[in-house]
């Protein structure tokens, strides 16, 4: 991951690739917090935007996606080796070990939503981020010289 600590509203929703008013959204229906310090949004937090993004957008209720939550919270932090199957009834939790968790409990298979990829995808626009921002601080400190 990376060394920053927390990221800011305006800074998830770009990372997450979503936007300012879906995470005040998701943030006042308790569906995906902040978890940082001073209401910091964290790395891990990133990636469960994306999934949340990923399900709403495949038509999961967004109880079934708060469902879904608790089976990806009780995996831990090894988000990398998650796969959610998702058919916006039914959430499966899947594991890198073949353990499969019916989040839901009824459905059909319909969608993947490769939690590992998102996980890559969220680092490397973080690293890209923070490339960005530390490049525009030595231009600001370079032309105050």
């Amino acid at each position: 991951m990376t060394s920053v600590e927390g990221f800011t509203r305006a800074q998830a929703a770009r990372l997450a690739d979503c936007s300012v008013q879906q995470l005040t959204a998701w943030d006042r229906a308790d569906l995906v917090p902040p978890s940082g310090v001073d209401g910091a949004y964290s790395f891990r937090d990133l990636v469960v935007l994306r999934v949340v993004r990923s399900l709403l957008d495949a038509g999961t209720p967004r109880a079934r996606v708060r469902s879904a939550l608790r089976a990806l919270a009780a995996w831990g932090d090894d988000l990398a080796s998650v796969r959610l199957v998702a058919d916006g009834r039914t959430v499966w939790a899947c594991g890198d070990d073949g353990q499969v968790l019916d989040a839901l409990r009824h459905g059909q298979l319909a969608l993947f939503v490769p939690v590992e990829r998102i996980v890559d995808e969220v680092e490397a626009e973080v690293r890209a981020f923070t490339r960005d921002r530390a490049g525009f601080v030595e231009g600001l400190l370079a032309e105050s010289s």
